[in-house]
């Protein structure tokens, strides 16, 4: 069901059957989230909140990264690799804007 309702979100304004598609998905997801365990209600609320298809790829990984955080089978130096490239890009961006800012 999570994976019908991203993509729903590539149908095109008027598509009777993906618009029929989100409906269904989101009202079902809604009702499922209080019945879920935790890390995947977690995970349905932050999708129902941001889909992927209309949210930055880096800001749907941070939310994700602290719901694998608490998973008790996740790989720690997995996780630990994904918080490095989050900072690192982070730290990036930050550089970035502040050369920016000094010509603005």
């Amino acid at each position: 069901m999570p994976g019908l309702f991203e993509a729903s979100h590539f149908g095109l304004h008027g598509e009777d059957t993906m618009d029929k598609a989100l409906v269904f998905t989101t009202s079902h997801l809604e009702s499922m989230v209080t019945k879920l365990s935790n890390p995947l209600a977690e995970q349905i609320s932050c999708a129902l909140k941001r889909p992927l298809q209309k949210s930055l790829e880096r800001l749907y990984a941070r939310d994700y990264m602290s719901i694998y955080q608490d998973e008790a089978s996740h790989n720690k130096a997995l996780f630990e690799l994904a918080k490095l490239d989050f900072n690192l890009l982070q730290s990036i961006h930050k550089l970035e804007l502040s050369e920016l800012s000094r010509y603005l």
